[in-house]
């Protein structure tokens, strides 16, 4: 009863983070220009990559996408020339078989269809893993959700279905099989899925989705030919990696990783490199230790979900719904965690960490990942 009454409260606290939300960001809305806010940013975010994307698709440029010049300058002529800064389509051509009907319609109807089809695939994973209605409520109102939708990122797509993945029924499950193959497109939310398959022996279910994934990128081979993946190897990641390596701005303090956290305590990218894959290694032989011998398999899911946010060195604060995901997964299965004050606050602190990173890395206290670390052990 009291693990009830604390998910309650955490849905209370999401309804008034989404209300605070919505409120402060009033005169943003209300001043918005075009595509644009006041500010200069665009309106859904990093969503105009993706409708960038797909209209460049449709009028059959696709040497212009994965070229970061060309494709700024397209967006160029989208939002009348204003400086938005670096932006530019960061997933692989497969990914273009997706993004490309967004480009038929206008720029709002596509973010609102982009944003329903996020909560959709998100709302789809948690009830097809098992959580009931409160735990699914919780997860689609909280920070993380919430930031994803302000951000029109893939956060909520890929928890969405990492979560259908990791819900593979006996046999050959197509639709864990299908979501684990779209989610190639953003690698760093599922690489661990064939770790935990090798540990349940289900060596059918990687097979195919490798199958599944080599066809999805055959399929973009032969629609889009072959520059699109020369130029995404050759342009879109190295100018990706060096924003991340060596670039500076807000999205320092959106990423909640050992390897951000080094970045900002030292400036030193290849130290930060080290640092995290070591610490990365260190929770790689924990997760593998544990699921060798986990039989339950809800833990199993906990492991992975926990273990993803601390791995992945470029996580960002709107793909943290995963992190609660797994919280809630320990709560509901351990009850005298659930009745605990230490089980309960670093069930919150996975819950607010969308928003609490923003502030431990701004003021240069970036500690996040020992905040996450406690829950990999209590799963």
């Amino acid at each position: 009863m009291q693990g009830c009454a604390f998910k309650i409260g955490l849905l209370a606290l999401g309804v008034l983070h989404l209300a605070w939300f919505c409120a402060s960001g009033y005169r943003n809305i209300a001043g918005i220009d075009g595509v644009l806010y006041p500010d200069g940013t665009p309106v859904g975010g990093d969503f105009i990559n993706l409708w960038s994307a797909a209209k460049l698709v449709i009028a059959g440029r696709f040497e212009d996408i994965y070229l970061v010049e060309r494709f700024m300058g397209h967006q160029g002529s989208i939002t009348g020339g204003a400086d938005i800064g670096l932006r530019l389509w960061a997933y692989p051509p497969h990914s273009l078989l997706l993004a490309w009907p967004f480009g038929f319609l206008g720029y709002y109807p596509a973010l609102a269809v982009w944003s329903v089809l996020g909560l959709a695939v998100l709302l789809a994973g948690a009830l097809r893993l098992g959580f009931d209605r409160l735990e699914t409520a919780i997860i689609l109102t909280c920070p993380a959700t919430v930031l994803n939708l302000y951000y029109g990122q893939t956060g909520s797509l890929a928890t969405g279905l990492l979560l259908l993945a990791l819900s593979a029924r006996p046999g050959r499950d197509a639709v864990s099989i299908g979501a684990a193959a779209l989610l190639t497109v953003k690698p760093q939310a599922g690489f661990l899925l064939p770790l935990l398959w090798a540990s349940q022996r289900r060596w059918g279910l990687i097979a195919l989705t490798a199958l599944a994934t080599a066809g999805l990128v055959v399929l973009s081979a032969i629609v889009f030919g072959f520059s699109p993946w020369r130029d995404y190897l050759g342009d879109t990641l190295p100018t990706l990696s060096a924003l991340e390596n060596r670039g500076s701005g807000p999205f320092m303090n959106m990423i909640p990783s050992a390897f951000m956290a080094m970045r900002i305590l030292t400036g030193d990218s290849t130290l930060a490199i080290i640092v995290h894959a070591l610490f990365a290694a260190a929770v790689a032989a924990v997760l593998i230790f544990r699921l060798l011998r986990v039989k339950d398999k809800e833990r199993s899911w906990a492991l992975l979900l926990v273990a993803t946010a601390l791995m992945t060195p470029y996580l960002h604060n709107y793909d943290l719904a995963m992190l609660l995901c797994g919280a809630l997964l320990v709560l509901r299965h351990r009850q005298r965690i659930a009745a605990s004050f230490q089980g309960q606050s670093l069930v919150l602190a996975a819950w607010a960490l969308p928003q609490l990173v923003t502030i431990l890395n701004a003021s240069g206290m970036p500690v996040s990942p020992l905040v996450i670390l406690p829950l990999l052990f209590l799963a």
